[in-house]
């Protein structure tokens, strides 16, 4: 194969989130850019799969449980490209950045035969439970009939909303299904093989995320013009779960003072002091003395009922119990900032899954000429007489550089620091129904609070068809939390069997108390080396990027990669606007490595854009009996069900 430039102004290894940025950065400012992959697949850590590709990453994580270390006459054979003064440190083949992965499957490989005619007896159809160990490479779900919901929940909160969508017309979406009848349906029973047939209708995520719409990654993709390139939707609710019940939290002023799970005077108290949280600057006698305390003690003092200080900091702060006062009112103060910007709540996320938006800022640096090389690794990294980066060796060739950029997986032992990463449990589950059933199909966050069995928060995500996620009449549902046992499963058991049940649902069940059923589940832990200081005592010319973190957003990742640009490029704009497609003129060049998902600018340039005369066309929501008191958000709120 045909050898690549002998130099490159920056080459980045590896295309996660970090990554992926600073390279669309570099090239958008007139940088040369080589950006390389060893994996066949965009994302590394934060990638997206269909059913059957997911089941192939499986395998080849479970195949490669040790680091392969570089063999012993490759590396003589890399000694063969360092120079006279230079030192060489040779790259790990593989990682083991995911451990401790574990596979069930709740279907069979086909369905039951048909119930009886009448007359004839009747047979259980309750399904067995398959093994758990195999992935099958049959599995992917057919559209069943409208039985989506699984029963109602205690309460219904607030209105449903409609589907909103940012950057793409949601009206498909905003279909409820048919009520259910005092007639009991039979519920669809779920195939390996109905898997396998749609499996192109899945995206699972190894690392999903959400954005708050008013946080870094938002403005960004609007400032860049790289929101263009992929399509978004709204979190359209946010629960909670108080006392084994999920409840659905009140994010709009609307929501607040027709939801029944609070008392008037809570309601009254709520918002006295969000509206408080909107502008805690400006009143720090409020807090003085409780900045470092804990977030709890400062809600005390204000005489809020344990009901209130449940949805203050588990369902809109999303803290913990220890967070200090100053942390839990900045992040309620950034939960409130992001209300009524696009929806009901606060998020936003990415259809097709949350490894879009790499690709995204993929698309964007090979339209600035970046080249793009897949399944070709680094096999070593050559530094100066200075301790300066100065190189690297890839397939045989010695490529110069200015800069480099290495995810950490992809970097040396010699250039990560001793440090311990602290490690995240991870579950993916394919459910039947959603968690609170509703009239509409949701996207759903969920902030599970520690309780008995739950040591640590662990925040829900919910999905489903019209995320263009999973097909239709299922859900994916992920789980994450800090690991603090030897497994993930031992982290999340608990929790998965606190809000569902395995297999299939028993037709005899009592349709009010029924929980969603968990058809598919894995679980894994992953190293977070956004704990760690990865660039404090690097050589110069050289920087290491996290892995994917804790966090629902991907503030860390943002900030991360505007640091490293700033410092390889000082004084030049990080994502100056691009241009409109329509607006370029490509030259075309030779990128060998491309397999036509980086190198290229979809047509659908359907984004994220802000609408000026937003507030012109929004309606004021709020409720006539409490027309005087003042907004908890200025924004009006949601445009999106006057428009549908």
């Amino acid at each position: 194969m045909e050898d690549l430039p002998n130099y490159f102004d920056v080459i980045v290894v590896g295309t996660g989130m970090p990554e992926c940025i600073i390279a669309a950065a570099a090239a958008r400012v007139g940088k040369k850019v080589l950006h390389l992959d060893r994996n066949g697949y965009y994302g590394g850590d934060w990638a997206s799969f269909s059913y059957d590709k997911f089941l192939e990453w499986m395998n080849e994580i479970q195949s490669s449980e040790q680091p392969c270390q570089t063999p012993i006459d490759l590396v003589a054979t890399l000694a063969s490209f360092v120079r006279e003064e230079e030192t060489l440190y040779t790259c790990p083949l593989r990682s083991r950045t995911i451990t401790n992965l574990s596979f069930k499957s709740f279907v069979k490989d086909s369905p039951d035969p048909p119930p009886a005619a009448e007359g004839e007896s009747s047979v259980d159809t309750q399904p067995d439970q398959a093994s758990g160990g195999e992935a099958k490479e049959e599995e992917e779900t057919v559209p069943a009939s409208n039985s989506e919901s699984a029963g109602e929940s205690t309460e219904q909160v607030g209105e449903s909303s409609d589907t909103d969508s940012v950057g793409q017309n949601a009206n498909s979406n905003d279909t409820s299904p048919e009520p259910v009848q005092d007639v009991p349906q039979l519920q669809h029973e779920w195939t390996t093989s109905e898997f396998m047939e749609n499996r192109r209708k899945f995206n699972i995520d190894l690392a999903p995320k959400i954005m708050f719409s008013r946080g870094s990654l938002v403005e960004l993709l609007i400032s860049s013009n790289i929101a263009r390139y992929a399509e978004f939707q709204c979190i359209t609710r946010v629960l909670t779960c108080i006392n084994g019940v999920v409840q659905q939290v009140p994010c709009s002023r609307a929501d607040v003072f027709s939801t029944k799970n609070v008392t008037v005077v809570e309601k009254r108290m709520l918002m006295k002091f969000l509206n408080f949280c909107l502008k805690f600057e400006e009143q720090t006698e409020e807090f003085q003395g409780y900045e470092d305390k804990p977030f709890i003690e400062f809600l005390r003092s204000k005489k809020l009922t344990s009901n209130v200080e449940h949805y203050v900091i588990h369902a809109i702060a999303m803290v913990g119990e220890t967070c200090s006062t100053l942390k839990g009112l900045q992040a309620t103060q950034k939960f409130l900032q992001s209300l009524g910007r696009y929806g009901k709540t606060p998020f936003i996320c990415t259809c097709y899954g949350s490894a879009e938006l790499p690709q995204c800022f993929c698309r964007l640096c090979a339209v600035y000429e970046g080249m793009y090389y897949l399944k070709r690794k680094v096999d070593g990294v050559i530094f100066n007489k200075d301790n300066k980066c100065c190189a690297i060796i890839s397939r045989g060739q010695r490529i110069g550089c200015e800069w480099l950029v290495m995810e950490s997986s992809y970097a040396p032992g010699e250039l990560i620091p001793p440090s311990l990463p602290q490690r995240i449990s991870r579950a993916i589950l394919i459910t039947d129904a959603s968690l609170h059933s509703s009239e509409n199909k949701e996207n759903t966050l969920l902030r599970l609070p520690p309780q008995p069995g739950v040591e640590n928060p662990i925040t829900v995500l919910e999905l489903g068809s019209k995320n263009y996620v999973c097909p239709e009449d299922l859900y994916l549902v992920y789980m994450i939390c800090r690991s603090t046992n030897a497994t993930a499963e031992d982290d999340l058991k608990s929790a998965v069997e606190l809000l569902f049940s395995s297999g299939n649902a028993d037709a005899s069940d009592d349709k009010q108390n029924q929980k969603p059923n968990v058809l598919w589940s894995v679980y894994f832990n992953q190293r977070d080396t956004s704990t760690i200081s990865l660039n404090e005592n690097l050589p110069p010319g050289v920087f290491l990027t996290s892995s994917p973190d804790l966090d629902l957003d991907y503030e860390h990742a943002v900030k991360e990669a505007r640091d490293i640009f700033e410092a390889m490029c000082p004084g030049e704009e990080f994502l100056p606007r691009a241009p409109d497609p329509e607006d370029i003129l490509i030259e075309m060049h030779n990128n060998p490595g491309d397999e036509g998902e980086g190198g290229k600018i979809e047509n659908d340039v359907n984004g994220l854009e802000e609408d000026t005369n937003a507030h012109h066309n929004e309606q004021n929501v709020v409720n006539d009996e409490v027309a005087s008191e003042q907004h908890v958000q200025e924004t009006p709120e949601n445009a999106d069900e006057n428009e549908q």
